[in-house]
C-alpha cells in the first residue's frame, strides 16, 4: 500500500493531481476541497493516499489529512458506498463535520451531499455512528487535531497576508513548516519559521 506521496504537484485537472516524486509522476485522485487548498505547480506538497486495485483499473485517492484517510477507508466500508461516494462526501465536509453529523444523526445535514438521500444517509448513521463514537474514536480525535491545525493555518495565512504575501505564494511553505512543527506549532513560532524560509 501507498500511505503517502510526497513530490511536486506538476498538474491539477477536475478530479486528480500529478505529483512528481523523483522523476514518477503520480495520478492521484482528489475531492474538490483538497483543489480549492492546491499550492501552485512546483510546489512540494505532501498527499495522503489510498490505493484501491480493482479488477479492471487500479487508482490513488488523495487527501489532505491522515484524519480524511482514515475517514474514507471507513465510508468505503458501508453498504452501497464506493469511492466515487466517499469522495463526494469529503468535497464537501471536512472530517470534523461529517463525525458530528453521523454521531448526532444529523440526516439533513448528511443529505446535504449531492447524491445522498434521507435513505442513504440512515444507512451511514446506522452503520457508522457506534464506529466513530467508540471503536471509530481515533477518527474524532484525529478530527479535532486536523481542525484545529486547519485553523492556525488560516491564523498564519491571515497574519502573513497582512504582511503582503499572497496566500499563494506562501501556502506551501505554511503546509511545510506546520507539518514539521506538529502539535508544538504556534501562530508566532511557525510565523518565526514561515518568514525564515521566505527570505532565503
Amino acid at each position: 500500500m501507498i500511505a503517502y506521496l510526497r513530490g511536486k504537484l506538476v498538474k491539477a485537472a477536475e478530479d486528480h493531481v500529478w505529483i512528481d516524486c523523483a522523476g514518477v509522476a503520480y495520478e492521484v485522485n482528489v475531492h474538490q476541497r483538497f483543489l480549492a487548498q492546491l499550492p501552485p505547480h512546483g510546489t512540494e506538497l505532501t498527499v495522503y493516499t489510498y490505493y484501491q486495485a480493482l479488477e479492471n483499473e487500479v487508482r490513488l485517492y488523495g487527501f489532505l489529512s491522515t484524519s480524511e484517510q482514515s475517514l474514507f477507508k471507513k465510508i468505503i466500508t458501508v453498504s452501497g458506498f464506493g469511492a466515487k461516494a466517499a469522495m463526494s462526501i469529503l468535497s464537501v465536509m471536512n472530517p470534523p463535520d461529517f463525525v458530528r453529523a453521523v454521531i448526532s444523526g444529523d440526516e439533513k445535514r448528511l443529505t446535504a451531499v449531492p447524491g445522498i438521500g434521507k435513505k442513504t444517509a440512515q444507512r451511514l448513521v446506522f452503520e457508522l455512528k457506534d464506529r466513530l463514537g467508540t471503536a471509530g474514536a481515533s477518527i474524532s480525535s484525529d478530527a479535532v487535531t486536523a481542525a484545529g491545525a486547519s485553523s492556525l493555518a488560516e491564523d498564519l495565512l491571515d497574519a502573513l497576508e497582512a504582511l503582503g504575501y499572497g496566500r499563494s505564494e506562501v501556502f506551501g511553505t505554511v503546509a511545510q513548516v506546520l507539518a514539521e512543527s506538529g502539535e508544538n506549532a504556534s501562530v508566532e513560532n511557525a510565523l518565526r519559521q514561515v518568514l525564515k524560509r521566505m527570505a532565503r
